[in-house]
């Protein structure tokens, strides 16, 4: 009989041997129970795969499920096998190096069942080092509860950032991926921004200010943070979104995202160099 969960996590990992462990535990530890994890190896030429056997080993968890690429593929691309062989309800990514609060999966999953409005639940998170020293909580929403999805998508676009959090942070309905589809190639630096702004043209977002992750910042992520590629990714995704009709922008306004954008990503990249 085939095993289906109310929560599908997945890791995307890719030469991950120096976070990767962690953020396994931090799944595994959850308060909450029904949920299956499946760890996407992207064909890493490191460790991560003898770390992935041994926790497999450790563990003897039947929720947990291993998938390895022949090859390695563009991450949106490695991001999309895990999503298509996600089984549960709920859906949530967890980049490699980050980990989520102990009571992450449970605190989403009842935003979720108490707001059917709601098509994604978010919230703050907090930020690490690269030795996984809390630094600072950063919440890009003030406001706890429900928020409205054309407003998001507004407020989002026009910050030229993520503000309604990394992956970590973010669980949704798998009958809005149904619906919508997978994550976008052709996005490359803001990936997870693109999606919930389309998850967002179908619903709502339900927001918790308090912590539900960790966010890790280190050196080796601060390339990542090139404020020009960010740029020119954002303007992109607004463009992405214009084209679906879920906001009207002018050039004037266009413009206005490319240079919130590029300031975002010098602050980012300075952040993750100097704290990292």
């Amino acid at each position: 009989m085939s095993y289906y969960p109310l929560v599908s996590v997945f890791i995307p990992a890719y030469n991950a041997q120096e976070y990767l462990e962690e953020t396994i535990r931090g799944v595994v530890a959850q308060t909450f129970e029904d949920w299956e994890l499946i760890v996407v190896n992207n064909a890493s030429t490191d460790s991560t795969g003898e770390i992935i056997q041994r926790l497999v080993a450790e563990f003897r968890d039947p929720r947990i499920r291993i998938l390895t690429n022949s090859a390695t593929v563009p991450a949106p691309e490695n991001w999309n096998v895990g999503l298509r062989h996600a089984k549960g309800e709920f859906l949530k990514m967890i980049c490699a190096d980050d980990i989520p609060t102990k009571d992450c999966l449970e605190r989403q999953v009842k935003a979720l069942q108490e707001h059917p409005e709601a098509v994604l639940a978010s919230g703050a998170r907090t930020i690490i080092n690269s030795k996984g020293k809390p630094l600072f909580k950063r919440s890009g929403i003030r406001k706890k509860g429900i928020h409205a999805g054309p407003e998001m998508i507004s407020r989002c676009i026009m910050a030229g950032a993520n503000i309604i959090g990394d992956p970590v942070c973010v669980m949704w309905r798998r009958s809005a991926t149904e619906q919508l589809g997978y994550f976008d190639p052709s996005v490359v630096y803001c990936t997870d921004m693109e999606y919930w702004l389309r998850l967002l043209s179908i619903g709502d977002l339900y927001y918790d200010t308090e912590p539900v992750g960790f966010y890790r910042i280190h050196k080796n992520a601060a390339a990542r943070g090139l404020a020009g590629v960010a740029a020119a990714d954002i303007v992109h995704t607004a463009r992405l979104q214009v084209q679906r009709g879920s906001i009207q922008l002018s050039d004037l306004q266009l413009r206005l995202v490319g240079l919130n954008s590029h300031f975002m990503g010098l602050v980012r990249q300075t952040i993750y160099r100097t704290l990292g």
